[in-house]
């Protein structure tokens, strides 16, 4: 090689290693750029902030228009009662990371408030929206705190936001909801002149609620919408629904919130009370109603999905003697497909008989524990589908575990639900409209109807609706 091609050829080998080392220095500049923050520092202008750990908020700290704070996976920013967090800039959640404010959050104009994991604002605290907040696909926002969203600013929903039951909230700018977001209205809020409500996706109205629109509420095509008490719409209200008419739309807890409560006692039963049930004895001891197992789904080969042998005579001396009845199925279905199965199941069993109750899809068992919210949502809506294309009204029966941690609030909500809950007082504070509130009950011509089994008890239940009449009213359940 000559000296010449020597020379060259050392150029280009550090030509290259130079090149190679370029993006190193690159990441390590940009690294350094982000300063890791312990809740007390002063936030200067032109900086990014990581917060990596756990901190506390206890003095007031500014973030300056062009800085930013970003709480990172598995690390969590506290805001304390005497802590207070002007945002000019940026702060943001990100995804695993948590936001807690026991004090103020105040978000000025032109300042950002970005939710991509959690935040939980408490009822001690406040949150003050003057710039814009944006609930990201997988963010959380739940606040039970005085809030104010000012004119000019902009609420956008593309994951779940909760506004819980002793939240007091005025509303003078704009929340948008994406389609397959969450918005739920669960405490006061108040709409004013200037103030809009935007719903693509789900809009709950909470049984504790308490709604007034000044301003606009508008329902675009995409948008779902559950209410347990009316929205109040002032002179100076509109309201403006795009939704197309749903075919099973008269089957949802929509139809339920105007019509008047009734309170009914009743009982559930199955083979464990034995066949020789005296419904006569029942009626005249006071039982208004029953709710009545037709059968259980599949557990296995040697197990196959089969009716309640007691069902048919239940049926019919229960309506003999004047008690209204409804049905249930208990559910072992893992899968769409056998959830479809097992109402297709059910409607060829009750078909012959008339339901004065909701028909009931009793979801509980512990081979569904595990299958996760969507999966088990999908469960739901496929067993109602089934049911509803057959003309009947559903009803979900579960507990309040189940009801509050296990189940999509897209169910729970949309659905007549049947509360399992063995207490003097129903601590679940969704909406239901039957109760099962003991398990260990004892009625005239049910658990005496063995002499020889002294220890049979019954199911107790309270209904909150007039049942027949609402049927007979939308012509569901063939009346």
């Amino acid at each position: 090689m000559t000296t010449d091609n020597k020379i060259l050829h050392r150029l280009i080998t550090v030509l290259l290693c130079v090149c190679m080392c370029l993006p190193l220095f690159s990441v390590e500049s940009h690294a350094a750029s982000a300063i890791i923050w312990d809740g007390k520092a002063e936030i200067k202008s032109g900086r990014t902030y990581y917060v990596l750990g756990e901190i506390k908020v206890k003095t007031t700290i500014t973030i300056p228009e062009d800085s930013k704070i970003s709480v990172r996976d598995g690390a969590k920013m506290t805001i304390s009662s005497k802590g207070k967090m002007i945002v000019r800039g940026e702060l943001s959640a990100a995804i695993g990371g948590t936001i807690v404010n026991y004090g103020s959050l105040s978000v000025k104009k032109g300042g950002k408030l970005n939710v991509y994991g959690s935040m939980q604002s408490s009822v001690s605290a406040v949150l003050d929206i003057a710039g814009s907040l944006t609930v990201y696909n997988r963010g959380t926002l739940e606040t039970s705190s005085s809030t104010k969203i000012f004119k000019d600013a902009q609420v956008y929903i593309k994951g779940l936001t909760s506004f819980y039951k002793s939240s007091e909230v005025t509303v003078s700018g704009t929340i948008t909801t994406v389609e397959n977001s969450t918005l739920e209205l669960r405490g006061i809020m108040s709409v004013s002149l200037s103030g809009m409500i935007d719903v693509s996706g789900h809009l709950t109205v909470g049984t504790a609620s308490n709604v007034r629109c000044s301003g606009t509420l508008i329902l675009t095509e995409t948008a779902t919408f559950t209410r347990f008490k009316t929205i109040t719409l002032t002179k100076s209200g509109t309201f403006r629904d795009s939704r197309p008419t749903y075919e099973y739309k008269n089957m949802t807890v929509d139809i339920l919130i105007d019509e008047p409560n009734v309170l009914r006692k009743g009982v559930d039963v199955s083979l464990w009370q034995g066949d020789q049930i005296d419904w006569k004895k029942a009626a005249d001891s006071g039982v208004e109603f029953a709710m009545i197992r037709a059968g259980r789904g599949y557990i296995s080969d040697e197990k196959p999905m089969i009716e309640d042998v007691c069902f048919r005579r239940n049926i019919t001396e229960a309506q003999k003697y004047g008690i209204d009845v409804g049905v249930w199925f208990y559910s072992y279905a893992t899968t769409v497909a056998e959830a479809r199965a097992e109402a297709e199941f059910l409607v060829n069993i009750i078909k012959d008989y008339q339901i004065q109750y909701p028909v009931v899809f009793d979801l509980e068992d512990k081979s569904q524990e595990h299958l996760g919210k969507k999966k088990l949502t999908n469960i739901v809506e496929a067993f109602f589908e089934v049911i509803m294309e057959n003309g009947y009204y559903p009803m979900l029966y579960s507990n309040k575990d189940w009801m509050q941690n296990r189940l999509d609030r897209s169910v729970v909500d949309k659905y007549a639900l049947w509360l399992a809950q063995w207490n003097d007082v129903p601590t679940y504070d969704g909406g239901f409209y039957m109760w099962q509130y003991s398990c260990t009950g004892k009625v005239s011509g049910i658990t005496d109807s063995d002499p020889n089994n002294k220890e049979m008890t019954v199911d107790l239940d309270y209904s909150y609706k007039d049942w027949p009449s609402i049927f007979r009213k939308y012509h569901l359940n063939n009346m």
